[in-house]
């Protein structure tokens, strides 16, 4: 049977991590792992998981504790002890559904997918929304690479489970804005093989007031371009062999003009970037539009 790691990043979740814990560690599944990574949280949540770890006995659950580094790096954290044949994520303030996993597996033995994305719920508090993905065939995987970076498709690594062999080598962000998508572009890259399981999985709350999408837009989006760039730099002097050749264009365009627009360090940061943007092509139906793109090319004159 499949083995299946959990891995859960643990930082001030107190009020949120016993209905986490609980719908993980009541999965119909049995072969699982769970990995809780406590990111140095300053409040009781661990004290509250290990409360409701009492109630089974019977998981293998382990609870690793580092200084706090952020959620890119308590993720690398809990991968470097998974023994999995697959990585599951889950963020600490959201939920699962009861047989996810168990769906999880299913498809993956009846498609033998490398990767495998599903819907989820979003959650307002007393209302909730559900959100889904296109169906992405393994011909069409550069296109869904590409809207990541358009705002066409979820980047989230928690409605994604991928071969655990698909993270050997991947590099991990800094900031906690965009990470997902900076990992998922080289998830789908590395994929042989995706699959979509069309039924929602997850419950992604979106009414916790201390979530670090809470951070003003400013600081927000210099995290994201920096994280881009980071990733940039990790792999441009091998372009041909790059997991992020496709996007290229992409995450240089969605940087600069973060730079243009809320960050001009940026472009004192990284002397290359107005050069590379200057000569990137325009294009249409993008995240950045074309008359944005028209004004930061006049700029960048």
């Amino acid at each position: 049977m499949l083995k299946v790691s959990v891995i859960v990043p643990i930082y001030g979740v107190e009020t949120y991590i016993g209905r986490c814990a609980e719908t993980l560690l009541g999965q119909t599944y049995p072969h699982i792992e769970y990995i809780f990574v406590d990111d140095g949280s300053p409040d009781g949540s661990v004290a509250r998981l290990q409360e409701v770890l009492q109630r089974f006995p019977d998981r293998d659950v382990r609870i690793l504790h580092k200084e706090n580094g952020g959620l890119p790096q308590a993720r690398l954290t809990g991968l470097k002890e998974a023994t999995g044949d697959y990585i599951v994520h889950l963020d600490s303030d959201d939920w699962i559904e009861p047989d996810a996993v168990e769906r999880l597996v299913a498809k993956a033995q009846e498609t033998g997918a490398d990767l495998i994305y599903y819907d989820f719920w979003k959650e307002y508090g007393s209302r909730h929304k559900l959100d889904h993905e296109r169906n992405y065939s393994p011909a069409n995987k550069t296109l869904y690479m590409r809207r990541l970076y358009r705002d066409g498709a979820y980047g989230y690594l928690w409605n994604k489970m991928a071969r655990r062999s698909l993270y050997e080598g991947v590099f991990f962000p800094k900031y906690n804005m965009h990470e997902d998508v900076v990992v998922a572009t080289q998830l789908l890259s590395a994929s042989r093989s995706i699959a979509q399981l069309s039924v929602p999985l997850v419950h992604y709350r979106r009414d916790n007031p201390s979530a670090s999408t809470r951070v003003g837009k400013k600081k927000r989006r210099g995290q994201m371009a920096r994280n881009y760039l980071d990733m940039y730099e990790r792999f441009q002097n091998n372009p041909e062999q790059s997991p992020i050749a496709p996007v290229v264009n992409d995450l240089l365009l969605r940087s600069a003009w973060v730079a243009y627009s809320q960050d001009r360090d940026l472009f004192t940061e990284r002397p290359y970037l107005k050069a590379a943007a200057r000569h990137l092509p325009l294009m249409p139906f993008h995240r950045v539009l074309l008359v944005q793109q028209l004004i930061l090319k006049l700029f960048l004159l």
